[in-house]
């Protein structure tokens, strides 16, 4: 019965493991489906000069920028009526700079960057817009796989741990 209930602790330490690295590895895969790039092209700017790039989004949507070989420019997003968006994070990994947006309505959308450098820049952009309810049932997903992952796992760990517990104490108690 111990030794039954000892595999069956480690099957399902198994299976935890199993889904974490799951989810780990797949998920990626989903959110680059999700995702629908708007633009990509490299623009030069002067210093101390604006340049605009139209956005259209059918759905409300995360618009997430990314800036390569560039200094931190000043990035605004207006949306159809003038009103500014102000951005929901704003990251720099090594040579590159991230920027999120959240955009609440469809319409017409317009991306200013704003070279305040001393230099013109040639600066890579990459527009991409993920849909909000896209991205809110793959974070629903990740985070139930994640924690059923862990819940699983820890079952089998106490389960391992409790009736190795209880073998010891069947030996000690045996000896003497």
């Amino acid at each position: 019965m111990i030794v039954n209930l000892i595999r069956i602790g480690i099957v399902l330490m198994i299976i935890g493991a199993v889904t974490l690295l799951i989810a780990s590895s797949f998920l990626p895969k989903v959110y680059n489906v999700m995702t629908s790039t708007l633009g990509n092209m490299t623009i030069s700017i002067d210093v101390y000069s604006r340049y605009l790039i139209p956005i259209y989004i059918n759905s409300p949507a995360y618009i997430v920028i990314l800036l390569n070989d560039s200094y931190p420019l000043s990035v605004y997003v207006f949306d159809q009526f003038g009103h500014v968006l102000t951005p929901l994070s704003y990251k720099q990994v090594h040579n590159a700079y991230l920027i999120t947006f959240q955009l609440l309505n469809h319409g017409n959308y317009s991306l200013v960057l704003f070279n305040d450098n001393p230099r013109p820049l040639n600066v890579s952009v990459l527009i991409t817009a993920i849909s909000q309810y896209m991205a809110g049932n793959a974070l629903l997903i990740s985070t139930i796989m994640d924690l059923g992952g862990v819940i699983i796992f820890l079952i089998g760990a106490i389960l391992v741990v409790i009736n190795a517990l209880f073998i010891a104490r069947y030996r000690l108690f045996r000896t003497r």
